[in-house]
């Protein structure tokens, strides 16, 4: 049966193997490439890796408080992003850690993930079964202390929901569960983090209105746009014909073995850089919902497609590119869940919303066993 929560759970350990793969090769390239060890032995960061995957697993197998899937999540993501950073070294024969082939493979592990966390999103909850199963989940919160007021909307909703089921026992369950929830102590003040993101919604709602997030957007689509159509360029002098046309990447001519997923990579960020400036300039003109949906499709392309080419050709260079992508694509959707929920609403059905004073109410939004009503 799915977990309530699974979905967020697999995101959060998406995000942090990217996050642990990004600047695992940024620590390495800006220190020169240390080792701990010396002489015969070499203490690689797979191995670091490996380590804290076993913690992960041992947590979960000791503890089962509500901060162990979070801790696990962020665990198993850092675990193995340390793991599958050194892949190169696994598939050659020279353990080769700048073998080309093993950006493309990290990259697309980091997809795989995310796939898992998307399609994890559209599991069905609403059988009897998984409803019973998430209603016991979410009393663990009783064993923590008093229960925050969002989990304590849940859980009423969750035990509404049982008391209409058409099966007696869970009938039965719902009924004697509400006396248990609707007497538990429910925290007073809002916990430190809670009120964190209250004090940044109120910084963003003055100095981030919607005319300066559509200029940071343009600014943001402008600027990829116009970076990927190089790749537009190279296309041409590749099929110019002309002999002294050189494609050069670190000092090194990237035609040859490299000519192949150059091409793609070029063709793909051509295809990109052209969406994107659609997007600006139907952003320029007023027209959001064009000019947000051309943008988020040109970055999903970019993300999901282009960038495994690209990292065959340049490893250091798709890090980059991944990095300044997702922080835009995540300014597209921000942009809409501020400013336009309903179109936000068909782009993702079962996404959170936050409702901003000055900012369209979107509906209200759905948990795993029902609406919530905070």
């Amino acid at each position: 049966m799915p977990r309530a929560d699974g979905a967020q759970r697999v995101a959060l350990l998406a995000v942090s193997f990217g996050v642990t793969v990004v600047v695992t090769r940024l620590y390495l390239g800006l220190a020169g490439y240390p080792q701990i060890g010396g002489g015969e032995y070499h203490l690689a960061h797979a191995l670091w890796g490996g380590l804290l995957l076993t913690v992960a697993g041992v947590l979960t197998l000791l503890w089962s408080n509500r901060w162990v899937q979070p801790l696990t999540a962020v665990l198993v993501g850092v675990g193995s992003g340390l793991f599958v950073d050194e892949v190169g070294k696994f598939i050659t024969a020279r353990n080769d850690y700048f073998t080309p082939l093993a950006a493309p493979i990290i990259y697309v592990a980091f997809l795989a993930v995310l796939m898992v966390a998307l399609l994890a999103r559209r599991a069905r909850l609403d059988d009897p079964r998984t409803l019973v199963h998430t209603v016991v989940v979410q009393l663990k919160a009783l064993a923590e202390g008093p229960l925050r007021p969002a989990d304590r909307a849940e859980l009423l909703q969750g035990v509404a929901e049982l008391e209409a089921a058409p099966q007696a026992e869970l009938r039965a369950l719902g009924v004697g569960l509400r006396p248990v929830v609707e007497g538990a102590a429910v925290e007073e003040a809002p916990p430190r983090f809670g009120r964190s993101l209250a004090a940044l919604a109120r910084l963003e709602r003055t100095l981030f209105r919607r005319w300066v997030h559509r200029l940071v957007l343009i600014v943001g689509a402008l600027a990829v746009g116009l970076s990927s159509l190089l790749g537009l360029v190279i296309l041409v002098a590749l099929g110019s014909g002309d002999p002294d046309a050189r494609i050069v990447l670190d000092g090194a001519s990237v035609l040859g073995d490299h000519a192949p997923a150059l091409v793609v990579a070029s063709a793909g960020e051509a295809a990109v850089g052209i969406l994107l400036l659609l997007s600006a300039g139907a952003l320029v003109l007023g027209r959001d919902r064009f000019g947000v949906r051309a943008g988020k499709i040109g970055l999903v392309l970019g993300l999901a497609v282009v960038n495994v080419a690209l990292g065959y050709v340049d490893a250091e260079l798709v890090v980059v590119v991944v990095v300044v992508e997702l922080a835009l694509l995540a300014l597209y959707r921000r942009y809409l869940t501020r400013f336009d929920p309903a179109a936000h609403a068909r782009s993702r059905t079962r996404d959170s919303r936050t409702t901003m004073d000055g900012e369209i109410p979107g509906p209200p939004r759905r948990s795993a066993i029902g609406p919530l009503h905070s």
